[in-house]
């Protein structure tokens, strides 16, 4: 075996090693890796609400990390609206225009993009998504959503596909 190979191997072997204690510890130490699911708020950090609410883009709620048993939950009944929102805020952060009101504007009438963007209304759309917290202020949770945060006991009707089934129910 030449040196070419060797280093071929080496970095090879470095690299499952590594891949390998991060799905390890993912689960257990979530916190301290930029991306991937973070139980320490209610609040899906992603690029959405990195854009809301100043969050760091942790890229929860999307297919990678999804996130859903803790701090995810899906709204059939205002999917598109959310996404709607979340998409204004998240062009507003982007492309870097000043005020409020271009957002608010945005919302009451949507551009085509927006409107294409939110075309499918459903849980894998990341920007349906709410957070629990938000999720189960805006809407009547006994009725529109199930709610997926692990500190909630009790089993709340909805549409949530991704969401553990309800045990004890």
């Amino acid at each position: 075996m030449d040196i070419e190979q060797f280093l071929f191997f080496e970095v090879l072997v470095g690299i499952v090693i590594a891949l390998t204690m991060f799905f390890l510890f993912y689960n257990n130490y979530s916190s301290i890796f930029p991306v991937g699911c973070d139980s320490s708020t209610a609040v899906l950090q992603n690029q959405f609400t990195s854009a809301e609410y100043g969050y760091s883009n942790r890229m929860e709620g999307t297919p990678l990390f999804r996130c859903y048993d803790e701090n995810a939950c899906y709204n059939a009944a205002t999917a598109e609206q959310t996404c709607i929102r979340h998409w204004c805020y998240y062009d507003y952060w982007t492309n870097g225009q000043g005020s409020t009101s271009q957002v608010e504007s945005c919302m009451a009438s949507p551009p085509a993009n927006i409107t294409s963007a939110c075309s499918v209304v459903s849980p894998t759309n990341t920007a349906d998504l709410f957070s629990c917290s938000e999720s189960t202020l805006a809407v009547n949770n006994a009725t529109d959503i199930q709610n997926c945060a692990i500190n909630v006991p009790a089993c709340i009707s909805g549409d949530g596909p991704y969401c553990a089934a309800c045990v004890g129910q």
